[in-house]
């Protein structure tokens, strides 16, 4: 019997011992975690990215604007404009293409490498000033500490792909999918207003059929973009706040965008249409990630 209860007992410490080191992994794994998104929010946030100092990723992508510039089309580097406007950083993680044009870029480990690389025109200019800028993070003190918990065991752990990768592991964090239209979805009625509906409604209805386009995105799913003569349909979430709109950011405000999709379709909407309409892409709008300070620049907020 006594012999029977020690088995038992050895078994029984066997498997609290396994739980314990899974748990030990576990936590590891997600302070190495934390610590990527750490570091790729300073950089993300830091003009010590661009070889001459005067860009850094938030320049193109804001979160005041949802992650976008405000701007046509992006300036590089050397102030010249790249050819279409700034996507939205909100929710790429849940994306499956990453470009306006091109289609066969459905990863961010693929897309980083634009504004690192490119030359015509220059956004970050990496492109023969690797070492340049990599010694400016491996002088720097608090970069030294930030890599080194970032990425443990590695002897040289200030390179192009950990910083790379620090600033996807930051990416993948701006996530926002509690919009008004989303509460509204899951049956709050007081969500959204009267006009608002009345906007869903006419959205999707066969007058417009906007929602063939423009299908909407389920929250935390992976969604794969539509592409009309080569170029991307893009999200409508936070829509209200990435104007110019368009590729090339032709179009400067929502209403231009509405007045445009009409004429094209041969469609003539009544102002309170107009205004129903705008009063649903309000409901598409959400800055909860604003509140956050884990996701905002690191040199202002702590």
């Amino acid at each position: 019997m006594q012999q029977k209860q020690k088995v038992i007992g050895l078994i029984i410490a066997t498997v609290c011992l396994g739980f314990f080191h899974i748990y030990t992994e576990s936590n590891a794994r997600q302070n190495i975690i934390k610590a990527k998104v750490n570091l790729g929010r300073h950089l993300f946030y830091d003009t010590k990215l661009s070889y001459n100092l005067t860009k850094s990723c938030v320049s193109c992508h804001d979160p005041k604007m949802a992650f976008t510039d405000g701007y046509r089309t992006s300036s590089g580097a050397d102030g010249y404009n790249v050819k279409h406007n700034a996507l939205s950083l909100i929710n790429v993680k849940y994306r499956t293409q990453y470009t306006w044009a091109n289609p066969a870029v459905t990863s961010l480990q693929m897309q980083i490498q634009f504004p690192f690389f490119n030359e015509h025109p220059t956004e970050l200019g990496w492109k023969g000033q690797e070492q340049l800028i990599l010694n400016r993070f491996e002088v720097d003190d608090k970069y030294q500490q930030l890599f080194k918990i970032a990425f443990p065991g590695q002897n040289k752990p200030i390179n192009t792909t950990n910083i790379q990768q620090a600033i996807i592991a930051f990416e993948e964090q701006l996530v926002a999918y509690n919009a008004p239209y989303d509460q509204y979805l899951k049956g709050n009625q007081k969500a959204m207003n009267e006009q608002a509906i009345a906007g869903m409604k006419l959205f999707s209805s066969n007058k417009l059929s906007c929602i063939k386009c423009h299908s909407w995105e389920q929250p935390f799913k992976k969604y794969e973009a539509n592409f009309s003569a080569g170029i991307r349909i893009p999200s409508l979430r936070n829509v209200m706040i990435t104007a110019p709109y368009m590729h090339d950011g032709s179009l400067e405000n929502i209403t231009d965008v509405i007045q445009y999709y009409g004429k094209k379709q041969s469609i003539n909407l009544t102002n309170t249409e107009q205004q129903a309409l705008i009063a649903f892409f309000n409901a598409l709008t959400d800055t909860s990630y604003l509140s956050n300070k884990e996701l905002l620049n690191p040199f202002q907020y702590q």
